[in-house]
């Protein structure tokens, strides 16, 4: 359910932890599909992966905004494969305790680049509404945004619930890619 967003079509990434042994059925479940998957990290039993659509986050990458706090966080000149492989060792070493977190994990995850770095200043406080993420600017859009994402939520619930599968969801809200993927 963590992921409906993405299924959905409406965000361009996500998180989603699986106990360490599903890890190669969870590849398996997202190969040949326009949803991409990365192991980030296995530690403690969990394998966590980064599920991305390809060409919508190395678009958000290219933002002005996205580009520039990624550059601050030394991401520099690095094409996503390159970036993905950084951050996943920058977070396997938060999770074994030798580094503070990776906050650039919160642009490959969409968020927006001014929450982001208001979430750095302000060390996780005093964010003007908390909901999917922690917001520090424009509280009326990321509304509007999580309301979307509850809607997708509650539309995979109701599919799921009618025998859909995760790869029938996705071929549901992605039809350009599977039409084309054909030809």
């Amino acid at each position: 359910m963590q992921c409906a967003p993405l299924l959905t079509g409406i965000k361009i990434s996500n998180l989603l932890t699986t106990d360490q042994n599903n890890r190669i059925h969870t590849a398996r479940l997202f190969s040949r599909t326009p949803v991409s998957c990365f192991l980030l990290c296995q530690s403690q039993g969990k394998a966590v992966f980064l599920l991305y659509m390809k060409e919508q986050l190395k678009a958000y990458l290219d933002l002005p905004s996205v580009k520039g706090l990624m550059k601050r966080f030394g991401y520099t000149g690095m094409k996503l494969d390159e970036i993905l492989s950084l951050v996943g060792q920058c977070y396997k070493d938060h999770m074994e305790g030798r580094r503070e977190f990776p906050h650039e994990i919160g642009l490959l995850l969409g968020y927006p680049a001014a929450d982001v770095e208001g979430f750095i200043e302000n060390k996780g406080q005093d964010s003007l509404y908390s909901g999917y993420w922690k917001v520090y600017s424009d509280p009326e859009e990321c509304r509007r945004i999580f309301n979307k994402y509850d809607h997708a939520r509650e539309r995979v619930i109701r599919l799921m619930a009618g025998g859909m599968t995760v790869r029938h969801i996705i071929a549901l809200h992605h039809p350009y890619y599977y039409s084309t993927a054909a030809v």
